[in-house]
């Protein structure tokens, strides 16, 4: 593993630590929410606590996944593929997520100086939302980040093919 493949593999494993906590957080208010309504007292503002935390989970828990090699692929026809044409493919889809991925974390962040410049809120909790946006952009820069690290692993390969041959 490089310094590069070791930094982003440490940041998406701290990220997904966060994830797993909120994950919890949700299991606890949940629960929660359950046994107090057996005495007519909901937790207030529960719905709003769990929308909040579900965009913590995925948006930090999506890097790690993305560098485990954690999500399902179709490579029915790129395994018949020749070691250097599948880099060559994934040198193109990584090269696309990547611009995707970045245009999705900077529309967020956007998303996030607007909530923050209008000072938007929670209904019940008045909980600031653009933290959370940041948060989210944030997750989505360290999944672009990834394919980044996929970009250059599959140039390395490009190159070492072509040095061979």
């Amino acid at each position: 593993m490089t310094i590069l493949e070791k930094t982003i593999y440490t940041l998406s494993k701290k990220t997904s630590q966060l994830a797993q906590l909120a994950l919890v957080l949700v299991m606890l208010v949940i629960v929660s929410n359950i046994l107090l309504r057996i005495w007519w007292k909901p937790l207030p503002g529960s719905y709003e606590l769990v929308e909040i935390l579900g965009a913590v989970i995925l948006s930090m828990g999506i890097a790690y996944c993305a560098v485990t090699r954690g999500h399902v692929t179709v490579s029915l026809l790129v395994d018949k593929l020749s070691l250097r044409n599948q880099a060559l493919v994934d040198l193109i889809t990584s090269t696309i997520s990547l611009i995707f991925i970045s245009s999705i974390c900077w529309g967020i962040f956007k998303y996030g100086n607007m909530m923050h410049a209008r000072g938007l809120e929670t209904s019940i909790l008045s909980i600031p939302l653009y933290p959370v946006y940041y948060l989210v952009a944030s997750g989505f820069a360290m999944l672009s980040l990834t394919a980044l690290l996929d970009i250059i692993k599959s140039i390395s390969t490009l190159l070492k093919k072509r040095k061979r041959n």
